[in-house]
């Protein structure tokens, strides 16, 4: 397998859920991926810039990749994921009038796990500034049983009643 390697080999999400278009590298628990947003990307404010929730998803979807390739270049099956947690996210407020691309940059690295959770912070740039960076937190079912749980609910086959 060779980098840049297109996101919709790697990812789950298609039409305009997939956010980021490649991965550029791919180390030990991190590596980068691009974005190139179009003007209709559901990304993008009238003004141009990015909407903030979408920071938080761009390092999602950047970090997913990146563990989907590196799963991938060992022959083993890329599972599905899930965000679970943000911390200390900060956006750096942009005028979009001083950028030239619509390219992002987007860098992951995994600061901890256990047990099928990870800590990863990220960075967002465009054109080699910070637009937004922070931690986020990520499930990744290690458990056939937990995975199986988890098909089941999304699938509408289990439901839990809680009681008081």
């Amino acid at each position: 397998m060779n980098l840049p390697m297109q996101a919709e080999k790697l990812l789950p999400h298609r039409g305009q859920m997939l956010l980021i278009d490649s991965v550029l590298t791919v180390g030990e628990g991190a590596g980068t991926a691009l974005a190139d947003l179009s003007t209709q990307s559901i990304t993008l404010a009238p003004d141009g810039s990015v909407l903030d929730p979408f920071y938080i998803e761009l390092v999602a979807q950047a970090y997913a990749a990146v563990c989907g390739y590196r799963l991938k270049s060992l022959g083993q099956p890329v599972p599905e994921g899930y965000l679970v947690g943000v911390q200390k996210f900060q956006i750096v407020p942009q005028s979009t009038a001083k950028f030239t691309s619509n390219e992002l940059l987007i860098s992951v690295q995994t600061v901890g796990d256990f047990d099928g959770f990870a800590v990863v912070e990220g960075t967002v740039s465009r054109e080699g500034q910070i637009l937004a960076e922070g931690r986020i937190k990520l499930f990744v079912p290690q458990d056939e049983s937990m995975a199986e749980l988890l098909t089941q609910a999304k699938s509408g086959e289990y439901t839990v009643s809680w009681q008081l």
